[in-house]
């Protein structure tokens, strides 16, 4: 996954698989999200339809050259595709909560996940 953030592109967050697809009826897939770089960094996830995904964590830490599990539930609604907006900022290795950084204003960049339910 190409991400940007800075005004550059970089490989830093891999997401895998690096796409969903769900039946309009629901389920439930397991994603990793994994680290490149030699920095802790947080995470959070926001979607483009809250109405019908659920996801786990929504904010998290993942360590150095390490990786991190996501859990999307979608719940029963209308075929349609939606987008999963994972962004991620530098955490400092005594920050205990993966919220800090981003309500400080911090994020260095962003990978979209695309999801087609139907």
């Amino acid at each position: 996954n190409v991400v940007s953030g800075c005004g550059c592109s970089v490989m830093t967050l891999t997401i895998v698989p690096s796409r969903c697809k769900f039946a309009a009826n629901g389920g439930t897939t397991k994603l990793a999200i994994y680290n490149a770089t030699d920095a802790r960094l947080a995470f959070k996830v926001k979607t483009t339809n809250v109405v019908n995904y659920r996801v786990q964590p929504v904010y998290g830490f993942i360590e150095k050259r390490s990786k991190a599990d996501l859990i999307i539930l979608r719940l029963p609604g209308p075929p349609k595709e939606d987008k999963f907006y994972i962004q991620w900022a530098d955490a400092l290795p005594e920050e205990t909560e993966p919220a800090a950084p981003f309500k400080a204003g911090a994020q260095i960049g962003e990978v979209v996940l695309t999801s087609k339910a139907g």
